[in-house]
């Protein structure tokens, strides 16, 4: 009898893998810490090789590190960061490119040019006029549609403009040449060449999916001359993804597929509508169930996949029988996403010595009553994001005085972090007219025990932090789990979830109101900047 359940878990620095069991605690663990290629000015690649050799040896050393056998282990669950693709040769198995990671911003003014061009202003324009007279959720979605450096359909039209050799040889039906995001390319050689597939969640997230037909979107795919035969297979979130024999001395199967934030919502039991979680890792990413509704916001918000499932339903035909049939059906999100938080902690420490690790942050922002008016906008390169959308907005440190401390910096940072978080929660409550009652926490930043309360605060809402520091892991996990009958129902899995911690708001609504209010004209004097 299988007693384990092995994930891999492909993260923006780290590659981890776990073995779960039963009881959805981890009882082995191992990582890895790849490189990243920053050549030139935008660049962030990592070496694909490199990527699947640390996979490799980070599931051998949990395997070995329990002297594991194949059939003891029930099924492999495959989590990864989003956006980040690569193209290789299927029959020799050559790579083609690096993986062009989703934090790459080379292609920023290519972009630009493509959404300022003549054919997406008259879609948008189309789509917003048809918008007014149908209130149709994909007409709005279409009527604010940007393409961003984000977006995986615009780097590979980059990276494709900039290789033409590259371009000519994929445009024949018959071509060996194919293009997988990271899932792909580690479930083509865990399967040795045999599978070249993802799963909804995945493609959802790399613009490439229209989320309302469930099919590859072929305006995009035009926009950028990607043709869709070399685009994977898409599959259901928890199913079938082929076995590997890499392992154990035997067959594996994987039952799971799964993009990290989406893993992390269904890790968090955030599994009905309205159900929202944070992920605090090197961003923000606030993301709330929308069931089977796709929700956009008029301000700039996409619908994405959470997950795709297939379950047996029987129904009753003309002649009166019972019939089994197989359907499926995806579960919503909505996302807003601020781009810098851990490595706004990690930066303060390298660069600018305020402390030696970020840990001591918590005790450094509780040893001063207040910011003693200083604010901090947690911004890079990025700009902000919803809901201001400003592409210039850079970090921000304002009200210093000669009374200013270290740990007065400090604790802005860290309140302008969950500012941030607000700001991304309010507008989602206000653009999608859904309730939210909590919100649940995870990632490197939320042990942090100053910022769950802060957040709690500011947010008026409870914080709930999960025990269990692998939500993303453990998402991917429990979906292998269901797919393979490890676990029974999402009611068992509701049972095995720990919560830590729940925190609550501890100041009046008069003093968040003001505090907010400060916040917003801080954003205002940060925004439209250009030094030229």
């Amino acid at each position: 009898m299988a007693d384990y359940i092995l994930c891999l878990d492909v993260g923006t620095t780290n590659i981890k893998s776990f073995l779960f069991d039963r009881n959805g605690e981890i009882v082995a663990q191992a990582r890895r810490r790849p490189k990243y290629i920053m050549e030139e000015p935008g660049q962030v690649e990592q070496d694909p090789k490199e990527i699947w050799e640390m996979s490799k040896q980070v599931i051998e050393e949990v395997i070995n590190s329990k002297n594991l056998k194949a059939e003891k282990i029930d099924s492999i669950a495959i989590t990864t960061q989003r956006g980040s693709f690569c193209l290789w040769d299927k029959n020799s198995g050559k790579v083609l490119s690096n993986i062009i990671t989703w934090q790459d911003k080379r292609c920023a003014g290519y972009v630009e040019k493509k959404n300022k061009s003549f054919l997406m202003k008259i879609i948008r324009g189309l789509t917003k006029v048809i918008y007014l007279f149908t209130r149709n959720t994909k007409m709005l979605t279409a009527s604010m549609l940007y393409y961003t450096t984000d977006h995986a359909t615009a780097r590979t039209g980059f990276l494709l403009k900039n290789n033409p050799e590259l371009a000519d040889k994929i445009k024949s039906p018959d071509t060996s040449i194919v293009w997988g995001t990271i899932d792909t390319w580690i479930l083509w050689n865990l399967t040795q060449g045999e599978i070249h597939a993802t799963d909804y969640s995945n493609v959802s997230s790399t613009g490439l999916l229209d989320p309302f037909s469930l099919k590859w979107n072929p305006l995009p795919l035009g926009a950028f001359n990607i043709p869709k035969h070399i685009l994977p297979e898409i599959r259901p979130t928890r199913g079938d993804f082929g076995t590997t024999k890499l392992f154990g001395d035997g067959e594996i199967l994987i039952k799971s597929i799964m993009a990290d934030q989406q893993a992390s919502l269904f890790g968090q039991g955030c599994l009905n509508k309205g159900e929202m979680k944070v992920t605090n890792g090197t961003g923000s990413f606030v993301d709330i169930n929308t069931a089977d509704a796709p929700y956009a916001s008029k301000r700039k918000l996409y619908p994405l996949i959470a997950w795709f499932t297939e379950k047996e339903v029987e129904e009753i035909d003309d002649e009166g029988k019972t019939i089994k049939k197989i359907v499926g059906a995806p579960t919503y999100l909505l996302e807003g996403v601020s781009h810098n938080t851990g490595n706004i902690v990690d930066w303060i420490q390298q660069e600018l010595n305020l402390y030696n690790n970020p840990e001591e942050t918590e005790k450094m922002a509780l040893s001063v009553e207040s910011t003693k008016g200083v604010y901090f906008l947690p911004s890079f390169t990025s700009g902000i994001s919803f809901p201001y959308w400003d592409p210039t907005a850079r970090g921000c440190l304002f009200g210093v005085s000669l009374e200013t401390k270290k740990e007065h910096i400090v604790r802005a940072i860290l309140e302008g972090i969950c500012f941030r978080i607000k700001d991304i929660v309010d507008g989602v409550i206000q653009d999608t007219k859904i309730n939210v009652e909590k919100i649940k926490a995870d990632g490197g930043v939320s042990q942090n025990e100053f910022v769950l309360q802060f957040l709690s605060d500011i947010l008026g809402l409870e914080v709930e932090h999960s025990s269990n520091l692998e939500t993303t892991a453990l998402g991917a996990t429990f979906m292998a789990g269901l797919a393979s009958g490890f676990w029974k129902d999402e009611n068992e899995l509701l049972q095995i979830r720990k919560v830590d911690k729940t925190y609550k708001p501890q100041i009046s609504d008069d003093a968040r109101k003001k505090q907010y209010s400060n916040w917003k004209n801080i954003i205002k004097r940060s925004l439209n900047y250009d030094i030229g």
